[in-house]
């Protein structure tokens, strides 16, 4: 008898223990992935500032893109922003945001700059001693914003973001979340290539005072730099913001998908956003058009058999108002040259663009094209293999296809 007592009451907590067990397993279902996104500065810190815009303002709009993307697809996502309108928060209150609400991940978004308007291209950070110059630049950047604030020497004990001899203590830290940061940040790169078509700068570690702060995996993201011309202009595009938005969103995908398998929860099949060529074409043709004639109707596009290229078939209306932009192609380079580099043989203004990895670099712009087959004699001898290229919008064509859509043929 006493046997049997023993026997139901051990096998009484056996089942307590395994319901117990499957409780903690169904609220772990139910519990919620947090993603906080942090837009960069804010209110009376501009951040760095672009010849038509504000780094505050693209950082924001890029975030609340992403933010309403992982909303409307992931229904197991809990989306919080430091902020979602224009006003001043101080770093430790952006990573306070992360922390007080347990997040899973901690994603900063930021627009880069430099003294150079020929630096171009997107890049990501996680928390670590700077191992360049370069690297160290932009996170004493990005740190002195705390310069803003009153008494900063007390509130970041002795940290001062403009002396190099403060960022040794990010050389001791032991960041346990590196390796999903690295992860992600890898991921964040791949998309930013495959998706939005931007020059890959890598991912990098350098001292951020708000990833350092954060306690989960944590990204500082520079979507490109506003001090490049070109890039400005396509940031500050609402198609360009989107593009962003959408690279990060899907490796925000894999990085999720990556979490749930490891972490044993239901793994929920959001798939990534892919662009189409024919969108890809679209899209360029219409972030050109002006704006009184944004409503007219763009037809199917027609494939030709032979070539397998896509040919926009547009209305003689729309024809007329985009016109084609030449320039002459000096030469490709998987290197991203300084505008003093040897390469050019002095030339100066050169611009550049990205296609299949490669760095391409052009020199002119102009719309006649004479005009530009004058600039490519003048450079000849030079450059005897330098070719005249054309654009439609942002689609890259060849001069031929060019000079055709510019005679409406």
């Amino acid at each position: 008898m006493n046997f049997i007592s023993k026997y139901l009451h051990f096998h009484r907590n056996t089942i307590l223990l395994i319901l117990l067990l499957e409780c903690f397993s169904l609220k772990a279902q139910e519990t919620k992935f947090t993603v906080v996104i942090d837009a960069g500065h804010g209110g009376h810190d501009p951040g760095a500032m672009g010849a038509i815009s504000r780094e505050k303002d693209l950082n924001l709009a890029i975030t609340l893109d992403l933010g309403e993307i992982i909303e409307e697809k992931f229904k197991d996502v809990k989306v919080i922003y430091t902020r979602k309108t224009d006003k001043y928060i101080t770093l430790p209150e952006r990573a306070d945001v992360a922390n007080n609400n347990h997040a899973d991940l901690f994603i900063c978004i930021h627009t880069n700059s430099a003294p150079s308007p020929m630096a171009y291209g997107a890049e990501t950070y996680t928390l670590g001693l700077a191992k360049t110059k370069a690297n160290l630049d932009v996170a004493m950047r990005e740190n002195s914003v705390i310069l803003l604030e009153d008494d900063y020497k007390t509130k970041y004990k002795g940290f001062n973001p403009n002396s190099v001899e403060s960022y040794i203590m990010f050389e001791f830290m032991q960041d346990k979340y590196i390796d999903k940061s690295v992860a992600f940040s890898s991921a964040i790169q791949k998309q930013f290539v495959s998706y939005s078509h931007r020059s890959d700068r890598g991912v990098r570690q350098a001292g951020f005072w708000v990833l350092h702060r954060s306690a989960c995996p944590s990204v500082l993201i520079e979507v490109g730099f506003i001090s490049n011309p070109s890039e400005e202009k396509f940031l500050t595009s609402e198609t360009g913001q989107k593009e962003m938005a959408t690279a990060i969103f899907n490796a925000f995908v894999e990085y999720k998908r990556m979490h749930d398998k490891k972490s044993g929860k239901q793994i929920y099949q959001v798939p990534k956003i892919e662009k189409t060529v024919k969108s890809e074409i679209v899209e360029s043709i219409k972030s050109n058009i002006s704006s009184k004639i944004q409503n007219v109707q763009i037809k199917n596009d027609t494939i030709d058999s032979t070539t397998k290229k896509i040919k926009p078939t547009l209305s003689v209306e729309l024809k007329k108002t985009i016109k084609p932009v030449f320039k002459v192609q000096l030469f490709a380079s998987k290197k991203t040259l300084k505008s003093n580099a040897p390469d050019f043989k002095g030339l100066k203004h050169a611009d550049c663009f990205i296609e299949n990895g490669l760095n391409k670099y052009t020199l002119g712009s102009d719309t006649d094209y004479l005009t530009i087959e004058k600039l490519r004699k003048e450079i000849h001898s030079k450059f005897p293999d330098a070719f005249i290229i054309g654009f439609i919008g942002n689609k890259k064509v060849t001069a031929k296809e060019a000079l055709k859509w510019h005679n409406n043929e």
